[in-house]
């Protein structure tokens, strides 16, 4: 009988090591999918990153206005060199969504459909994402401001909004929460996604 309680001991502890080295690893997979381990980044951290790309930020701009089409405003996420993280185009007299997809390949663009309405090429694709990995961002999307996409963190991104015009209300983008209006030419921002915190999780 010592015997049988010995062996069931025995059993029960590993099925429950089992169960528990399961557990930790499931929260750890759910974690690393909403980007739980992903850095945060201070306002103070933001400052340095960007004056310390700012002249390659300024020429990321240059060119993606350059290239970018008369009607419509494009908002394109590089994951790598061949997916696009999130690729969305609206027109910009209405803001009707023309286009939208998430987790996409970059050859998307030269469709029938999208290549009439971006008209870029594969040269001009590369070049963009070339001059987005030498300011060290992901994304950036057309407005004013112009949004450079600066890097992931969870479910959310932390952004750097660069003014172009000089009557553009600034305002709105010092509210202390989603956005921190650094001088006149910029502003950061966090946006915190669909469950996210939507404020900045450190403002110093």
């Amino acid at each position: 009988m010592n015997r049988f309680f010995k062996y069931l001991l025995i059993i029960i502890s590993v099925i429950g090591g089992v169960f528990l080295i399961g557990s930790i690893v499931t929260v750890l997979m759910i974690g690393c999918a909403f980007g739980s381990f992903d850095k945060s980044y201070s306002v103070t951290e933001l400052k340095d990153e960007y004056y310390s790309k700012e002249a390659e930020i300024k020429d990321l701009i240059n060119y993606y206005n350059k290239i970018k089409p008369e009607n419509y405003s494009v908002d394109i996420e590089f994951k790598n060199d061949k997916i696009l993280e999130r690729l969305r185009i609206i027109y910009k007299d209405s803001s009707n969504v023309v286009y939208q997809n998430w987790n996409v390949n970059s050859n998307v663009l030269f469709t029938e459909k999208l290549k009439g309405i971006a008209g870029w090429n594969e040269e001009q694709i590369a070049v963009l994402k070339n001059k987005l990995d030498i300011a060290n961002c992901i994304s950036v999307e057309d407005g004013e401001p112009l949004k450079i996409g600066f890097k992931r963190s969870g479910l959310g991104m932390f952004s750097f909004n660069v003014f172009q015009e000089i009557n553009t209300d600034r305002s709105k983008y010092n509210d202390g929460c989603e956005y921190i209006l650094v001088n006149r030419n910029l502003a950061f921002q966090y946006g915190g996604g669909a469950i996210g915190n939507q404020c900045f999780p450190n403002k110093n």
